[in-house]
């Protein structure tokens, strides 16, 4: 939508989720104004006659960084993770005093594994992944409820002008462990430029290694998005099967069907 010559976002959603979308877009206020780099909440509103609720943003000009960054000088990748994890830190900075994370995580895992197992698909040592989450999953123990983007990958990341323009897509967001965030990275971010992933990783963590106990803790989450991938796509995109598994493989492969938990870009 473009008026007097500036664009701005439009985002329409069904009125019955107005509640929902008026929490949205008050935290992107919250974002914004603590710097971070998205798209400026504007104004939103209902419109009855559609049954809508109408969301106002700021353009954010540029591409997304899935299907550019790879052609782009090595060290400009890495900045542009720098610039993207400087934000992924501010975002993961707001909390709230819930602290049920652990228990609304498990819930979500397992209605996953009761969907897959209703399928007649399987991969080869499921039973070793299952395992490694029941087992392993008192460590996922977050101290806090911080927001997360839960979606933050290149995918969502815009570049403009060889440079990191900022963050998009928040409507997946939830209230949790922050290192739940690396799961993306993990499927989508290491697989295209492991010199933006290291970038992320080197602001967020400040260079320094990850700990046993984090290490631990985001393998688990990997561990449980197989799972949940594999159910997400039978039931709604099966014709990439293949693509997913292709991935999902060479995770499990490196992991050794979680015998290890140490994350690739983690050493």
């Amino acid at each position: 939508m473009t008026i007097d010559e500036n664009d701005y976002l439009l985002r329409l959603s069904a009125i019955k989720s107005i509640d929902s979308k008026i929490t949205e877009f008050e935290l992107i206020k919250k974002l914004y104004a603590k710097g971070v780099r998205c798209n400026k909440p504007i104004d939103i509103f209902s419109n009855e006659e559609q049954e809508s609720v109408c969301a106002v943003y700021s353009y954010l000009p540029g591409s997304d960084a899935e299907r550019n960054i790879a052609s782009m000088p090595e060290e400009i990748q890495y900045q542009i993770g720098v610039d993207a994890g400087k934000d992924l830190k501010q975002i993961n900075s707001l909390s709230r005093d819930t602290k049920n994370w652990k228990e609304r995580k498990w819930i979500k895992h397992e209605r996953y594994v009761s969907r897959y197992l209703r399928q007649s698909y399987r991969f080869k040592n499921d039973e070793k992944v299952l395992r490694f989450i029941k087992t392993q999953y008192d460590a996922t123990e977050a101290d806090r409820d911080c927001l997360q983007h839960d979606d933050f990958h290149l995918g969502n990341i815009i570049i403009n002008e060889g440079g990191y323009s900022g963050i998009i897509d928040f409507n997946r967001y939830d209230w949790g462990d922050h290192l739940q965030e690396f799961v993306k990275l993990e499927w989508f971010t290491w697989p295209v430029s492991k010199a933006f992933a290291r970038g992320q990783i080197d602001e967020y963590f400040g260079k320094r290694c990850l700990k046993d106990t984090e290490c631990l803790q985001i393998s688990v989450y990997i561990a449980m998005s197989v799972i949940s991938s594999i159910v997400w796509t039978l039931e709604f995109h099966p014709h990439t099967l293949k693509h997913m598994e292709t991935r999902m493989q060479t995770i499990l492969d490196h992991y050794d069907y979680f015998e290890r938990v140490l994350p690739e870009w983690a050493g």
